[in-house]
């Protein structure tokens, strides 16, 4: 494949994944899976029982900007050896770091983290925290899914500031990276699964990510069939029925969409999508 074309893939996973941490997207409630057809323009929309639903654009993860505050209350570390203070004192950084790790955080509280590290400026220690809590920890996954984040982040900022196309080729690169080794350590990390689906939702249409978009959003649905219900698996019915409407299939779309405010119907973007808004 020709340079330009890795180059620009790179430039837009890596620019479009990062500023969508910064959007906002409400709350829903979890979700039964559908399932994924590959026949083109079907002649009406699939029964949601029958669909396999395969992590956009209203790619609106949480935003923590509008719906969490600076106060966060961390949740179980998954280890004590990523503290980034060498004398082992609890600091914003090392707070919102535990925040990020811990399996007891909410999606908004793990947001609201993010937020506070970027308007801290501190986004580069929390990498090199997360990079020494994976070497320190090589068989949990939770380091290299926060890290893979950490980079969307960079990227985002990267690309509101006008960084060369390397600097955010490179940062959605290693933030891909990340992703894979989280599912190779735990192939059901939700965390890893969505943002991975998510930023592959960003590569342009040449590259034929498509279908692939479609078939890790409709395994994590199914996935969250197995889980507790959280209010953030509204979003994988979102971003996969947009993915069909990106892909000229309206109906899959509206019939995703329904399924999905059917599971979460206080979710505010399932019902404008539903109303046709």
């Amino acid at each position: 494949m020709k340079p330009f074309v890795i180059t620009l893939a790179i430039l837009c996973v890596a620019a479009t994944a990062g500023t969508i941490i910064y959007r906002n997207m409400p709350k829903a409630q979890p979700a039964i899976a559908p399932t994924a057809e590959a026949t083109p323009e079907p002649a009406a929309p699939p029964s949601p029982k029958k669909m396999i639903l395969p992590k956009q654009r209203t790619l609106q993860i949480v935003s923590a900007d509008t719906s969490a505050t600076n106060e966060i209350s961390p949740g179980p570390l998954v280890s004590t050896n990523a503290i980034p203070d060498g004398s082992g004192k609890s600091t914003p950084l090392s707070r919102a770091i535990e925040v990020l790790l811990s399996s007891q955080s909410s999606f908004d509280q793990k947001q609201a983290a993010w937020k506070q590290l970027r308007d801290s400026n501190q986004l580069d220690q929390a990498v090199e925290a997360l990079k020494q809590g994976a070497t320190n920890n090589p068989t949990s996954s939770e380091y290299p899914t926060a890290l893979g984040q950490a980079y969307l982040q960079q990227a985002g900022i990267a690309a509101r500031s006008g960084k060369s196309v390397n600097e955010m080729g490179i940062l959605g690169m290693e933030a891909d990276q990340s992703f894979d080794a989280a599912l190779k350590l735990d192939p059901a990390n939700w965390d890893a699964q969505f943002f991975k689906a998510v930023a592959l939702a960003h590569w342009p249409a040449e590259l034929n990510k498509g279908d692939e978009v479609l078939q890790r959003f409709s395994a994590l649905i199914e996935q969250q069939e197995t889980m507790a219900t959280q209010p953030q698996f509204a979003k994988a019915y979102i971003l996969l029925g947009e993915q069909y409407q990106k892909m000229g299939k309206s109906d899959y779309a509206a019939a995703t969409w329904q399924l999905g405010a059917s599971k979460f119907p206080s979710d505010p973007v399932l019902q404008k999508k539903v109303n046709g808004r």
